[in-house]
């Protein structure tokens, strides 16, 4: 008898086993498979740390690209500017790099419309390569002294002061335009042997060098020890110490000249400092135009010579004063400026139109400003916004001012850097502001004559505004008198000469 047994019953259970494990074996191929044809990716890489110094040139970069008035020539690196800044070695080249990018214009041969951004580096901080001699706002270093180089005979020169700034320690220890520099503490060699021939004089080179350097040597020293000649003869001695950040006095000049009733004015303004809140500054300039107005002045002489700016509000209040009735109401300025401010609320409302408010009852006639090629920035703003409204006359000690119609606010970067990056263009309410290469004066190669104190009807720019304003007040007769004894400045060896120092807006 056969007894037949069920295969597929008998063997389903290891048949089933046998399928788990073929089908576990297959998929652990299938994912070995797939974990050697496609690899894991790659970790991010972590952050590359900038350094301090590339931090501050990325910075320098975005801000240029964000405030300069010639943004549009800037490429856009902004979402990792290390692809800019990483091809220079400091700061100040970043800076040199971008400002060359800005449009060439026909007043600067061979260069570009930004000559003026600059930074500044805080607590010492060595941006790179540069160094600034900009004054700081509101304040200065130093003993406020400014010298060049004078002759009486025609013979022997001395390093003559040609300004004092005021609040300055050598304003404080009664020092003066005109003052001839005899000996620095113990060494007198400080005379220089010249020819002259007319208006021209001839000298060795080498030997106003060491003068040069000697008085620049002294001027960095903690005190300074002068010998000073006067212009009567007398000789005295000042002991002067070096101050660290003393408060500028703007006004070294405010008189009034009268001649057969015809009342003249004269203001003399080294630069514009902050005019806010009633503060010394604004106290001073409201001082001056009441005299002014008390005294029924019907001109106006602006001495601007040594000006290199400072303040937008400051000028604007200036120019307010002397505008007086005849433009209350009126446009005095407006701006130009990028895209992205315009965009931004809170740098926007920096740059409203500004309007004249009548800040005095002064119904002028006419406007003299004394001028040179050091006129610049608010000072040039400061004739500007007046050209549309007023018989504007420029005497000038060369054959234009400066020419600088734009300006900036501060930036503080890694709080390492103040950095000024031109951000907007000054227009007139006539929209004028194509002086870039200076305003062309009236009166041209007019005597600086730094042999009288300021405000001497002597001196030759402001003896020629007199001459004008009110005929007989002083004579030509007596300029040329003085010129014939000889006394020239000669044409190199400024000391300590003065900055631009730009046309600020507060932010």
């Amino acid at each position: 008898m056969f007894v037949f047994t069920n295969v597929s019953t008998m063997n389903l259970a290891p048949l089933k086993q046998t399928g788990r494990l073929a089908a576990l074996a297959l998929t652990g191929l299938l994912v070995f498979s797939c974990k050697k044809d496609t690899p894991k990716p790659e970790p991010e890489p972590e952050p590359t740390v900038r350094t301090e110094a590339q931090l501050i040139k990325d910075d320098i970069y975005k801000y240029y690209k964000l405030y300069s008035l010639w943004d549009k020539s800037i490429p856009d690196y902004t979402k990792d500017p290390s692809q800019f800044t990483d091809k220079y070695g400091s700061a100040d080249l970043v800076l040199d790099a971008l400002k060359k990018m800005t449009p060439a214009h026909a007043a600067y041969p061979n260069g570009v419309f930004d000559r003026f951004s600059y930074m500044l580096g805080l607590d010492g901080y060595n941006t790179g390569t540069t160094a600034s001699g900009r004054l700081k706002m509101d304040t200065n270093d130093g003993y406020g002294l400014y010298f060049q180089f004078g002759t009486e005979d025609g013979k022997i020169a001395f390093p003559i002061i040609y300004f004092v700034e005021g609040g300055s320690p050598a304003q404080r220890a009664g020092l003066k335009r005109s003052d001839y520099i005899t000996a620095v503490g113990n060494d007198t060699d400080y005379s220089l042997a010249v020819t002259c021939e007319g208006e021209n004089c001839s000298f060795n080179r080498g030997d106003m060098d060491k003068i040069q350097n000697k008085l620049n040597a002294a001027l960095d020293a903690g005190t300074l020890k002068l010998q000073v000649k006067h212009q009567d003869g007398t000789t005295t001695t000042k002991d002067l110490t070096y101050a660290n950040g003393y408060t500028i006095d703007p006004i070294y000049k405010d008189s009034v000249y009268t001649y057969n009733g015809n009342n003249v004015g004269y203001l003399a303004l080294s630069s514009f400092e902050e005019i806010e809140n009633n503060n010394v500054n604004q106290r001073k300039i409201d001082a001056a135009f009441e005299k002014f107005q008390s005294q029924q002045i019907k001109s106006l002489i602006v001495d601007l010579r040594y000006n290199g700016g400072g303040y937008v509000d400051a000028s604007a209040y200036v120019a307010d004063k002397i505008g007086g009735d005849i433009t209350k109401g009126k446009l005095m300025l407006t701006y130009e400026v990028n895209d992205y401010i315009k965009a931004t609320p809170s740098l926007n409302k920096m740059f409203q139109d500004t309007k004249f408010e009548g800040k005095s009852n002064l119904n002028l006639n006419k406007v003299y400003f004394l001028v040179s090629d050091r006129t610049a920035s608010a000072a040039e703003m400061l004739i500007n916004v007046l050209k549309p409204y007023f018989h504007v006359q420029l005497i000038a000690s060369g054959k234009r001012t400066y020419g600088k119609p734009v300006g900036f606010f501060e930036q503080v970067v890694q709080n390492k850097v103040s950095f000024w990056p031109v951000s907007f263009l000054l227009k007139n309410s006539a929209d004028f502001s194509d002086y870039w290469d200076g305003f062309v004066p009236d009166k041209s190669n007019i005597t600086d004559y730094v042999f009288v104190d300021v405000g001497d009807k002597k001196e030759t720019m402001l003896a020629t505004a007199l001459n004008e304003a009110a005929p007989g007040i002083t004579t030509k007769a007596s300029i040329n008198a003085v010129s014939r004894k000889g006394y020239r400045t000669l044409n190199q060896g400024e000391v300590n000469i003065r900055p631009d120092r730009g046309l600020i807006k507060k932010r």
